[in-house]
């Protein structure tokens, strides 16, 4: 079941939630069990493979708190967790296999997840509870998929207080208007979005300004699809009682690389920074070091969103591009800019620079991407014409650097409840014309399910 379909919103949601709504005791277990439902559905196979790895997960994290032995023990437990991602998702690439093999839905998800329990479980900063809370820390459909990447001890608290058992109706209130934003998102600009880009990227390329309309178009696909997908995971914890961390802060309204890395995707980003860029020594290594960290990290970023060369060189440009940014900004830090100019200017500088480097993510292989650039700048070839793609990336263009952010939208209805009203209707209305398009057409999966 997909979010943006009539399934899992009238024969999943509205049952699940009347159900939990109804309950008073075990809510935590009858989330779990229509998590594994809401799994399961995709795949029995692959739901083996995920209790399996959760409960081998469990038992290992019983081990670690008495061993005496952690630092062994820890580095044992990320490689077993490790193994079934290299093999599902890498083995082609490594020549270990001579076909690819289908990918388990959400693997790299809670294979990042718990490997962060691990290591925050070796760091002492997880008291280690039963199974039930680490069943619901992994399992809770919300966030299996697709993220937000969450941690234990920004979940589990929640779901063990009291106040858990209570209906809270700003929160219900807020839910249903980032789930109807998210939707909106992914039903009207994403999915339409999507067919600018496909055309473009298979090879049916007639002028540069085709290949500019489809890099454009993928740019503002991925950020909604993406960022309607985190919307409605956060939405719908919000309607169980529970919050979510946010995972996007209007990342194409950033003035540089670095701050992109902090608003796009920032549960990935903050993984990647806690478990891999400091432990390698972070910043405290000197200036080159700390290039070098930085490129490290990002290449396995890079990697972690797919197996191919195209990402590895994603993920290189990236920490590239932030390295040399982290250099600039500490050869500048006495020279202070107050120019509105400036910012906008540095800010179209970041998107553009993000949204080329777009090519490398999207393209098969970086044959297929080093055409797609080459056809980009033959500029003999461009030809500018007005037609509904243009009027669609205009409308993108306003959405992303003029409305204010879900996140903000929602947050209305604690900090301002009368324009929460107001907030409430928009979003009927969100919801009213994502209903409409969803039964024109079938559901379309979310981008980063291949990943």
């Amino acid at each position: 079941m997909l979010f943006n379909s009539y399934e899992f919103i009238f024969l999943f949601l509205i049952p699940v939630f009347i159900i939990f709504s109804i309950l008073k005791k075990g809510r935590a277990w009858f989330l779990i069990l229509a998590s594994v439902v809401f799994y399961g559905q995709w795949s029995i196979e692959h739901l083996v493979i995920l209790l399996l790895s959760i409960f081998i997960n469990f038992g290992a994290a019983k081990i670690l708190v008495a061993s005496q032995h952690k630092k062994a023990l820890l580095t044992l437990i990320i490689i077993l967790n490790l193994l079934p991602l290299i093999y599902y998702k890498y083995s082609e690439f490594l020549s270990l296999q001579d076909h690819s093999i289908i990918l388990p839905l959400a693997i790299s998800f809670f294979t990042f997840q718990q490997i962060a329990f691990q290591i925050d479980l070796y760091r002492n900063k997880i008291i280690l509870r039963g199974v039930r809370e680490y069943l619901f820390f992994i399992l809770f459909f919300p966030q299996l998929i697709a993220g937000p990447i969450v941690h234990y001890n920004e979940l589990i608290p929640q779901m063990l207080k009291h106040q858990w058992l209570r209906f809270n109706a700003i929160y219900f209130q807020m839910g249903i208007v980032l789930f109807s934003i998210g939707l909106f998102k992914k039903v009207v600009l994403a999915d339409n979005l999507s067919v600018i880009a496909n055309n473009a990227f298979s090879n049916n390329l007639s002028s540069s300004y085709d290949a500019w309309m489809g890099i454009f178009a993928y740019s503002f696909q991925i950020y909604f699809d993406f960022s309607g997908y985190a919307d409605m995971a956060i939405g719908l914890g919000l309607l169980f009682g529970l919050r979510l961390p946010i995972n996007f802060n209007s990342p194409y309204k950033s003035k540089n690389i670095i701050v992109f890395w902090r608003n796009w995707h920032i549960t990935l980003s903050n993984f990647l920074k806690d478990y891999i860029y400091i432990p390698l020594g972070g910043n405290r290594t000197g200036q080159f070091r700390n290039g070098v960290n930085i490129v490290t990290t990002m290449i396995i970023g890079g990697i972690w969103h797919g197996a191919g060369w195209n990402f590895l060189l994603w993920g290189f440009l990236h920490g590239v591009f932030l390295a040399i940014t982290h250099l600039f900004e500490k050869l500048i830090k006495k020279i202070v800019i107050h120019s509105l100019a400036v910012t906008y200017l540095s800010t179209m500088i970041t998107f553009l620079l993000v949204t080329l480097l777009w090519v490398l993510f999207r393209a098969k292989n970086i044959d297929a991407a080093m055409e797609y650039y080459r056809t980009l700048f033959i500029w003999k070839k461009f030809s500018f014409g007005m037609d509904i793609n243009l009027f669609l990336l205009a409308c993108s263009f306003v959405v992303v650097f003029f409305l204010p952010n879900s996140t903000k939208f929602a947050n209305y209805f604690e900090e301002k409840p009368v324009i929460g009203v107001l907030h409430t209707f928009i979003a009927a209305v969100m919801i009213f014309i994502s209903l409409k398009m969803m039964a024109l057409k079938p559901a379309a999966t979310f981008v980063y399910f291949n990943f």
